[in-house]
């Protein structure tokens, strides 16, 4: 296995009679199976060599981070001290990477485990009640519980029991989070995650009766926190500023633009497969991230080229089926987090200002885009995954309410 990395007898000689050569090989197939390039195997192989002598490893076993940690910094001042080392800034960082991945893979490496929260088994249960009972979305089910558990931790240093959490609690929580830096929005939907978990452990004995309708969200005013999304001018300027035939621009370009062209949320993005791509049809396939099922889209011949452009030049060649994917071994699916940096530094760099930067401002912008070119509300709501007019509404930044009393109009036709 190793002929395939080392040519020369001196190197195959010394990768052999190194400790846990047959586990080195393993790891080898695993990442050769993954795209890894030859040029990067060779580098982390030549390390191995060096994790496996100082952490002092003839067989293996269970290593720690902090082990890890330990054996980096002394073979960062072996490296420093040697002459023929003409580079060891990143010495540290590269084998505490190569021996995280390596002793990972073997199910070795000893992760700390953090204390269980005291009502963790709580928020479990509201959890599979949100999924399995109301059918709220995995973003929903997972932003109420991150709020949720923010409290929680919060309040078990001051009460053993939820029985004994008061609104006074809620109350100097929300406070305290807003004095933080909190803004009235993020405010607001905490303690709308609050009332929800509250009239769950209602309904379970865990507070008291009433305890959910007696918490408080700050009043938010409409359209307060409106995101404002580019102008169509602002989203060429976006797509233009994305050049070069890099890995990373090709894959940015494609992402782009198809948050600007549908306005898909970034869990659709990250969730797409090769096979949802009909290329005979030029169509594809979304499956929405709120109201739930897959919709069939016409594939737009700008968004098409791009998309073939990065899969012939920038995709690696690897098991994953997800469309995008990372750009560097081990492949895996690109996440919404990742979408969403991708979309905010490439505004930035582009020198756009509005008041939101992540993908979410290009779905407004979409928006906007489809009632200028004299979409009906149904229409965009079609587009953008929403079954309520009010939704579509705020996304094109227009107050249906307002609309008719002022402007006194037929909307027929618009809706």
């Amino acid at each position: 296995m190793l002929e395939t990395l080392f040519e020369r007898a001196f190197s195959l000689k010394r990768h052999r009679d190194a400790p846990l050569l047959k586990e080195r090989e393993e790891f080898l197939r695993r990442l050769l199976q993954q795209g890894t390039s030859r040029a990067a195997l060779r580098n982390l192989f030549g390390e191995l060599i060096h994790v496996a002598r100082l952490l002092r490893l003839q067989q293996l076993r269970d290593v720690s981070a902090e082990e890890i940690q330990r054996a980096a910094r002394r073979w960062a001042r072996q490296q420093r001290s040697n002459p023929k080392a003409h580079s060891h800034g990143n010495t540290a960082s590269f084998f505490i990477y190569a021996a995280k991945t390596w002793l990972r893979f073997h199910g070795c490496l000893k992760v700390r485990r953090t204390p269980q929260m005291r009502f963790a088994d709580q928020l479990g249960d509201f959890a599979r009640y949100m999924t399995e009972e109301q059918g709220l979305s995995p973003q929903s089910v997972r932003s109420h519980c991150w709020k949720t558990s923010k409290f929680l931790v919060w309040v078990e240093e001051r009460h053993r029991s939820l029985v004994r959490v008061s609104v006074e609690d809620v109350d100097e929580f929300l406070a305290m989070k807003g004095a933080a830096g909190w803004n009235r929005k993020s405010v607001s939907v905490a303690a709308q995650a609050l009332r929800a978990f509250f009239r769950y452990a209602q309904t379970r004995g865990w507070c008291a009766t009433g305890f959910a309708k007696n918490i408080q969200a700050p009043r938010i005013y409409r359209y307060e926190d409106l995101p404002e999304g580019p102008t169509g001018k602002e989203v060429r300027r976006l797509l233009r500023s994305v050049k070069g035939p890099s890995q990373a621009a090709l894959r940015t370009r494609a992402i782009l633009i198809l948050f600007t062209v549908y306005g898909l949320r970034s869990g659709e993005v990250s969730r797409l497969q090769l096979s949802d791509f009909d290329w005979r049809e030029e169509v594809f396939v979304v499956n929405h991230s709120k109201k739930g099922g897959s919709q069939r889209f016409p594939l737009q011949r700008e968004v098409g080229d791009a998309i073939l452009h990065y899969l012939r030049e920038a995709r690696p060649r690897c098991a994953c089926r997800h469309l995008f994917v990372t750009l560097h071994p081990p492949y895996r699916p690109v996440g919404t987090s990742t979408l969403w940096s991708v979309t905010s530094s490439r505004i930035k760099a582009a020198r756009l200002r509005f008041r939101h930067t992540g993908p979410h401002s290009l779905r407004h912008a979409c928006a906007t885009r489809l009632l200028q070119e004299g979409a009906s509300f149904k229409e965009i709501g079609d587009v953008l995954g929403h079954r309520a007019l009010e939704s579509v509404g705020i996304y094109a930044k227009i107050d249906l309410n307002a609309l008719r009393l002022v402007a006194n109009v037929d909307l027929g036709g618009l809706l």
